[in-house]
């Protein structure tokens, strides 16, 4: 571990797009966004304490500022890295460093990276994650009653946990069941799901779920069968509104359309349905079917989303075309899937997603990051459950 000091910035800061977001229940936020620096592009801190309405930019270390590929300053996203903050004063900063090519042009893989804060982001630590032997990148951390956790590669083709006391620096790398890769498709993502003792880990890409596991009360990760392993596999990362209850939206026959033996008749291919499960994840059986702007199809497949931040209350992201042009629509519905409603929607555009990500601190505070141009994006809020959204100046 590398304790650094803040540096003062090295470039005036113009326009930054926000690439990932942490808030507590409090208002107090964080944001991290790349921006355009004399050495291609640099990552930027900022912090709220009032759900969004002021922020202050936090300095930090020069390797950390620049810890972004260079080679994609013409593309979104810019950067490589996330931010994640358990309380107050502990935070991370994680995901991959910078490829490139070696002295004989051979390509060379990038770093994971794993940056941590004990004083709310005034001074931040370089753990050196490949000592603790995480390769390649971090896809992701979560932390609950004084603990976090962290999924990064293990090897070329396989994954590990880790987990660390949530104010000290002691990570050590757990027994799970194998959390493989896939053979192709997108890029790799991982989610750790904790609710109070309860936790569920996923990794996977558009091919559908590679690895999964549940923590059991004897704080062992064992085998578990994710939400819609049972009707096609898509990697859909579910929501936990308490200890035993997960919420999920599966896309019936999954990235390879396949209905596996048994599936109900009602259960239509491509079609979007909610998946609920009381047992703490065990079983999940499907509610509503979801039907959003009309369709029961194509919705957007992030690993944000579902958005759940309250029993009942779900947020799905759905393109809508008019012509040529593409709106990218949050429909929300708060009576378990009976019933949706378009609660927020981009201007027309001519690319992809708009919506990027969605999470919830609260029941009524939450926060997207929107695309606004294929180079560009801003952060959404919503303080009234997700009925609503107005932009921040993050």
């Amino acid at each position: 571990m590398v304790a650094t000091s803040p540096a003062a910035e090295s470039t005036t800061i113009t326009t930054t797009s926000p690439v990932s977001v942490s808030f507590l229940p409090s208002g107090e936020g964080w944001t991290l966004s790349g921006y355009h620096c004399t050495t291609g592009i640099c990552i930027k801190v900022a912090r709220t304490l009032n759900e969004g309405r002021s922020w202050t930019t936090l300095l930090l270390p020069s390797r950390l500022r620049e810890v972004v590929n260079h080679t994609v300053s013409n593309y979104f996203p810019l950067v490589e890295q996330s931010i994640y903050f358990a309380d107050a004063k502990n935070g991370w900063i994680y995901g991959s460093g910078q490829s490139g090519t070696s002295s004989t042009g051979a390509y060379t893989p990038p770093d994971a990276e794993l940056w941590s804060t004990h004083d709310g982001g005034r001074t931040w630590s370089d753990l050196r994650a490949k000592s603790l032997g995480m390769k390649f990148n971090v896809l992701a951390i979560s932390a609950s009653r004084g603990t976090v956790f962290a999924v990064g590669w293990l090897t070329g083709q396989s994954f590990g946990l880790w987990r660390s006391s949530a104010a000290t620096d002691s990570w050590r790398r757990l027994r799970t069941p194998s959390l493989l890769a896939a053979a192709g498709g997108s890029n790799m993502e991982g989610a750790v799901i904790l609710k109070g003792a309860s936790g569920w880990l996923m990794v996977g890409n558009d091919r559908g779920v590679t690895g999964s596991a549940r923590l059991t009360r004897s704080g062992h990760w064992v085998t578990w069968n994710a939400p819609c392993d049972s009707v096609g596999g898509s990697f859909a990362v579910p929501v936990a509104t308490s200890a035993t209850t997960l919420v999920d939206v599966c896309t019936i026959g999954g990235y390879g359309m396949y209905l596996p033996p048994g599936t109900p008749h009602y259960l239509k291919l491509e079609a979007n349905w909610i998946f609920v499960s009381h047992d703490g994840g065990l079983t999940f059986a499907p509610t509503w079917r979801v039907v959003a702007g009309g369709s029961s199809k194509w919705l957007d497949q992030l690993p944000s989303l579902p958005a759940s931040p309250a029993p009942g209350v779900v947020l799905v992201a759905r393109s809508v075309s008019r012509g040529s042009l593409l709106s990218d629509h949050l429909y929300l519905t708060r009576n378990g899937g009976r019933t949706w409603s378009s609660v927020y929607a981009t201007p027309s555009r001519s690319y992809g997603n708009a919506v990027q990500y969605v999470t919830f601190a609260s029941s009524r505070l939450g926060c997207a990051i929107v695309l606004i141009s294929p180079t560009r994006s801003t952060l959404i809020i919503t303080t009234d459950g997700g009925r609503t959204w107005h932009r921040s100046t993050a």
